[in-house]
Order: structure tokens, then sequence, then C-alpha cells
């Protein structure tokens, strides 16, 4: 239920609390008024959105923690998550405010279905959290895209033969998703966006509704085709779409030399997979 483990501790400091109609959003000291406002706008907006789109809502008000900036002073970094109490934890990547909510929806997503455990496929839950990401906050800001498309984050894995299969990343979500994270992240989120869009959202969402969502079987019983041939369904139209992408190669080395896909850890054949 996370996008990244907590790396750094938060700091012990003097909490703010405030609620609206759906949130408690907590924060402490440097968190500027802008960024608390922006929590409630954009938390409400993805709430209202989610429950629209998942049909149901979380007991509870939703919490979000502002933590600050994402570098702390011993070098080590916080991410996005979602913590054991269904707390999501936020961190400042940038100076822009903004920075704050890029993984806000993904990781909301994840609250909203934290009734569903244990029953829980992670390959499935973190894929249906992107897709469901995309439709309701399609700005492409944070990770894994940084406003980059779709077709450029996941279709450069695939175009260099460094994608990861994704029955690996099904079956070994433990032992891959972190530490491939580069990879695992884009390659899914392309996985499960083409599925909405060849076979249609409602059909995902059906199947994110079913007791235990992401079953090998599933996937037949919904698309009619088992997964190994939808995952290289969608990597033949991931492929065809990536070649015809203009400007392709140089927003592929932007991609990889200058967003913060720079700093995630890659995988490599014959090593970890």
């Amino acid at each position: 239920m996370v996008l990244f483990p907590l790396i750094a501790p938060a700091s012990a400091q003097e909490t703010n609390r405030l609620e609206t109609k759906h949130l408690i959003i907590e924060w402490g000291g440097g968190t500027l008024a802008n960024e608390v406002e922006a929590a409630k706008t954009e938390g409400e907006r993805f709430y209202s959105a989610l429950h629209e789109m998942l049909g149901h809502k979380p007991e509870s008000k939703v919490t979000i923690i502002l933590r600050g900036a994402a570098d702390q002073p011993d070098g080590r970094r916080g991410y996005p998550h979602v913590d054991s109490e269904g707390r999501i934890h936020l961190f400042r990547f940038e100076p822009s405010s903004q920075s704050y909510f890029s993984a806000l929806a993904h990781e909301m997503v994840h609250v909203f279905r934290r009734h569903r455990r244990p029953h829980t496929d992670w390959f499935f839950e973190e894929g249906f959290a992107e897709f469901v990401a995309l439709r309701v906050d399609p700005s492409l800001r944070g990770f894994p895209w940084y406003d980059f498309p779709v077709v450029v984050a996941a279709g450069h894995w695939v175009a260099k033969g460094e994608d990861i299969p994704l029955m690996a990343l099904r079956d070994r979500h433990r032992s891959l998703n972190q530490p491939c994270s580069a990879q695992s992240y884009s390659l899914r989120s392309s996985f499960f966006h083409y599925l909405g869009e060849t076979y249609g959202d409602d059909l995902v969402l059906e199947m994110a509704r079913q007791e235990r969502a992401g079953e090998l079987s599933d996937y037949e019983r919904f698309f009619h085709k088992d997964f190994g041939a939808l995952q290289a369904e969608w990597r033949e139209a991931l492929l065809l779409e990536y070649s015809s992408t203009a400007e392709v190669d140089e927003l592929s080395r932007r991609y990889r030399k200058e967003s913060p896909i720079q700093y995630m850890t890659v995988c490599r054949k014959g090593e970890q997979f």
C-alpha cells in the first residue's frame, strides 16, 4: 500500500491540524499557507472524483500529512506513502508547492481500497492506482511520468530491451517493485492504461470490484484473453505508438537523463530478473 516506503522519520515538531468535509490535514513548521490550501483543494477534488469513479468512500476522513522537504538533513529522502493506519504522507520535492500533490491521487486510491485487505494482489493494486490517477489527475506531473507522455515513460524501456516482463512484476512484486521502481511503475501504469483504453474503463473498474481482484483468471474473464496474451498485445501496441511518436529519441533521452527518473534504481536483465 505504498508508493515508496518511508525512508526518513518525521522530525519532532509541533503539529497543526485542519479538518474539511472529507479530510484531516496535518502539518508542521515550514509548511506554507498556500500548501495547506492546496492540500484542501486538491484533496477534496480527488476525494470527490474517486468517490464518483469507485462508487464507495472510506469509513472515516482521509488524513493527509504534509511532511516538508523530501531531502532530510541526514541525507536520506522521504517518499509519498500510506502508513499502516491509512494516513497519507506527502513530501515537497521542489520549491513549487504543487510537487507535494503529484502522488496524492495515487495514494488516495490506496486509502479508498484499504478495506480489501488481506485479499490484495499488489501488482493489480499499484496498477489500478495508477490507472485511476491518470483519469482523475491527467497532469502527468509526478512519478513515474515527470511531465512526459505515458508512451515515452514506458515505451523507452521496451524499445531498448530494458523492460521487465509483467508476469515477473506480478509474481515477484515484493522483490522487484521497489528495487526496479524506475521500470515497474511506468510499465505497469502503461499496461493498465492500455487495458482501459482498449477494452473500456468500466471493465477495469469491474475487475477491481472482485473479492480477490487481480487473480490471473480475472484477466481472461473480463478481457477474454489470458494475461500472457494481454501482455504481448500491450507490448506490441506500445512499441507501435512509441515508434510513431514525434521526436521520441530526444524525449526518451530527456526522460532518462534530465527527469528525476535518473535517480531511480534500474534493474538489469540477468541480475534481478
